[in-house]
């Protein structure tokens, strides 16, 4: 038998799919107080994963977009969202890589600004001080006319393979269990808490602004859109944030909103989304505390107080 052979026999069964895939064999010869080949290598799930994630990162669609914008070259688009303030804002995000240091970023383009318009770009200098799991890094912005326009662009980190949650919604690529519902909640609240921290509000919080990853990871991507355009210059910062942390009861119910059995039919009115019977009373009890104005002032410890253990 030769040596191809006995490494196919003990092989895993490969993906044609997979340009990576290292054939490794599951039993040895070796003695027993040496370690297997396959000892050595990495996890078989996490390596797809983070096959996967490479090729997301390495590939650059094709496009009309301009090969280099300010210190970004290799720009491939990623999703367009209308983003709803005051009126709707659309935001392009475009990956693309730094000349600087090589890595992927994420630049957001508010395409179309008017001439008389001039953006707070100084604003963004508080968001680059933000350093929290759960928000996509903001690093700088600028006005750029290579796109044949004026156009502001916003940088944040790129995220491989996370889209926004509204997409994900409408696609039903989201899980329904309340364990998942918690997961956003959570971490939602756990960047909230360091961006309100720093005297800052998001301000434009719903589910497009939001991204999901493939591991139901949360990322706020907009941080210091808001900022910079002034969408919400009246508002006290108390107050945005105060609609920051309502907006997580706006996110709970278009996930709630999936199911016919969270919503309720009301004659003469709208129909309403309230959690169905499958839910626990915590959960119900937070999705009241969030949406329907129980109390005059949401703080995020009565949100991690309602979670208790979780």
């Amino acid at each position: 038998m030769g040596i191809n052979s006995v490494v196919t026999a003990g092989a895993i069964a490969s993906d044609p799919s997979d340009d990576y895939f290292m054939k490794l064999p599951q039993t040895s010869s070796h003695a027993s107080h040496m370690q297997p080949a396959s000892y050595f290598a990495i996890d078989e799930n996490l390596r797809r994963a983070l096959a996967r994630e490479t090729r997301a990162t390495c590939s650059v669609d094709d496009s009309e977009l301009p090969f280099q914008v300010h210190n970004y070259y290799s720009l491939s688009p990623l999703e367009t969202v209308d983003i709803y303030t005051s009126g709707a804002v659309k935001q392009q995000s475009i990956k693309a890589q730094s000349i600087s240091d090589g890595r992927h970023y994420t630049l957001d383009r508010i395409a179309g600004l008017q001439p008389g318009q001039k953006p707070e770009l100084g604003a963004i200098d508080k968001w680059r001080q933000v350093q929290t799991p759960n928000v996509a890094h903001t690093h700088e912005a600028f006005l750029t006319h290579a796109f044949g326009d004026n156009s502001l662009v916003i940088v944040h980190d790129y995220k491989p393979l996370a889209t926004n949650l509204a997409s994900r919604i409408a696609e039903g690529q989201v899980p329904m269990s309340e364990a998942f519902l918690w997961s956003v909640v959570l971490q939602l609240a756990s960047a909230l808490s360091s961006i309100h921290v720093a005297g800052l509000a998001v301000q434009v919080l719903d589910a497009s602004t939001v991204l999901l990853s493939p591991t139901n990871r949360v990322y706020i991507s907009c941080g210091g859109l808001a900022d910079v355009l002034s969408l919400h210059a009246a508002h006290s910062i108390e107050v945005a944030q105060q609609n920051d942390l309502r907006s997580i009861g706006q996110i709970l119910r278009v996930l709630l909103n999936r199911s016919p059995d969270n919503v309720i039919a009301v004659q003469g009115q709208a129909p309403m989304v309230v959690p169905g019977r499958g839910y626990s009373p915590e959960f119900k009890e937070l999705f009241g505390y969030l949406n329907h104005h129980v109390t005059p002032v949401v703080t995020i410890e009565d949100i991690l107080r309602l979670a208790g253990p979780r």
